[in-house]
């Protein structure tokens, strides 16, 4: 699910870890984003995604879906009735004990995992920003981290491991490099010495000026710390649209918005009709919680 969709989709629309209808600087929101990330998880989303691909006739879609649904009824069903046999059957201990037990080994590393991803993708994709024709700008909704204490293999580089996957970690200088001219045009998000657990903590603590004035990266040259600031505000606060209207409007007719692509001739497949809406919105919805705008791109 990590490489075949949200890879795929690159954190937009119709990913399962899809964050751009929450403030990502708001507590309550990353509480609303662990639900997703729950639901991602378990396996459920994905399956359902898998599943329509599938019957929409993508065949690597349809093994994906064979393949986690095996994985699932591994984890949900088979491990449990294992354990619970031996623990209770075997080992002869009480049912109790045998369930706190399994609440330990079993079930509360995935709700750790699911607070710790929640949290860290807050720092992986906290900004957007879209040019003004709607289409995502990659070097900056992915960040990009230099001189970390525990960047070992370049996963610091949330930007080149979504767009440029194929690059080693021993080409990143170099590649590095061969992105400064878009960093600068488009003010990437680029920062130095910290980890992602630090950044994201940072914009959930909204100390923008702290990270304007110790981290980020301006390869233009030309903005002040408070200018900075204020951009960095700005990124994580957007939105595409609201909360409701991206759970309730815009995921339930997600299927018909690609059909009708592939009808138009825009895309030649449904897959590649998801693809196409995950990296644009239009119109184009920009609601800082405050104030909510819908404009036409």
């Amino acid at each position: 699910a990590h490489v075949f969709l949200h890879h795929k989709l690159n954190a937009g629309k119709g990913d399962t870890m899809y964050q751009w209808d929450l403030d990502r600087s708001s507590w309550s929101d990353l509480m609303l984003y662990q639900y997703r990330v729950l639901t991602y998880m378990t396996g459920s989303t994905s399956l359902t995604i898998f599943q329509d691909l599938g019957k929409a006739g993508n065949k690597t879609a349809s093994k994906n879906y064979d393949l986690l649904r095996f994985g699932c009824a591994i984890y949900w069903l088979v491990f449990p009735s294992v354990c619970m046999f031996l623990l209770v059957g075997v080992a002869k201990c009480s049912v109790l004990s045998s369930v706190r037990f399994m609440i330990l080994i079993w079930l509360e590393p995935l709700t750790c995992m699911t607070y710790f991803l929640a949290f860290i993708n807050f720092g992986f994709h906290g900004f957007l920003e879209l040019d003004a024709s709607g289409t995502h700008l990659a070097c900056v909704n992915s960040t990009v981290i230099m001189d970390g204490e525990d960047d070992y293999w370049g996963e610091d580089d949330h930007m080149t491991h979504h767009q440029y996957g194929q690059v080693s970690h021993r080409d990143l200088p170099a590649h590095q490099e061969s992105q400064k001219q878009m960093w600068k045009k488009h003010t990437g998000s680029c920062f130095k010495k910290l980890s992602i657990v630090e950044l994201a903590v940072l914009i959930l603590l909204k100390e923008w000026k702290r990270l304007a004035e110790l981290h980020f990266v301006d390869y233009s040259g030309s903005m002040s710390v408070d200018q900075v600031a204020a951009l960095l505000e700005k990124r994580a606060k957007v939105k595409e649209m609201t909360y409701d209207t991206y759970e309730f409007d815009y995921l339930p007719t997600l299927r018909v918005r690609a059909e009708q692509l592939v009808d138009e001739g825009t895309c030649s497949n449904l897959d590649q009709a998801l693809k196409h809406l995950s990296h644009t919105s239009t119109p184009l919805f920009l609601d800082t919680g405050s104030n909510l705008k819908c404009k036409s791109s």
